[in-house]
């Protein structure tokens, strides 16, 4: 049988060391870890309108429907209904990001009015801009271009805030 000399093993200094690196390294990664979170929500939500105003576009054109879109700013939501359709299809924005304004602006307190837009077949889309804000502040613009009639995600301008 081996003998255990009396210095085997780990003391409890060494391991409150270890578990305190640990933790300060934990407290130092946590912030940019969230900002990085905060940042790709805002970019899926940015997706996610871009997809719904490119997917009522295309309804319009295929179905030879009107379709209409409502932004909904209070519920943060996007719905849209193409006439003569029994269901919405409903564009959900994720938590934490917000509708935060609809360009043009038609009123001057329309941060939570619901604005309504139709989009007829074969017809130009109406110019449309709509920014996203997460929770740090950051923004994106989904630009409804009226000439080719798709929706592109954009950076705004740095002087934008």
């Amino acid at each position: 049988m081996r003998k255990r000399s009396p210095q085997s093993g780990v003391t409890l200094i060494e391991i409150l060391v270890v578990v305190g690196i640990i933790g300060l390294m934990a407290g130092l990664a946590f912030p940019s870890f969230t900002a990085g979170l905060d940042g790709l929500r805002l970019r899926s939500a940015s997706s996610t309108v871009a997809s719904a105003l490119n997917i009522a576009i295309t309804t319009a054109d295929r179905r030879q429907l009107p379709v209409q879109l409502s932004i909904q700013p209070a519920q943060n939501r996007i719905v849209l209904r193409a006439a003569e359709s029994r269901r919405d299809q409903i564009f959900e924005i994720p938590p934490g990001i917000r509708i935060r304004r609809i360009l043009p602006a038609l009123f001057l307190d329309e941060e939570k009015r619901e604005r309504y837009i139709i989009v007829y077949p074969n017809g130009a889309p109406p110019q449309l801009v709509i920014e996203l804000e997460n929770p740090r502040g950051s923004l994106r613009q989904i630009k409804l271009d009226p000439i080719t009639g798709i929706a592109k995600v954009l950076d705004p301008p740095p002087d934008a805030k």
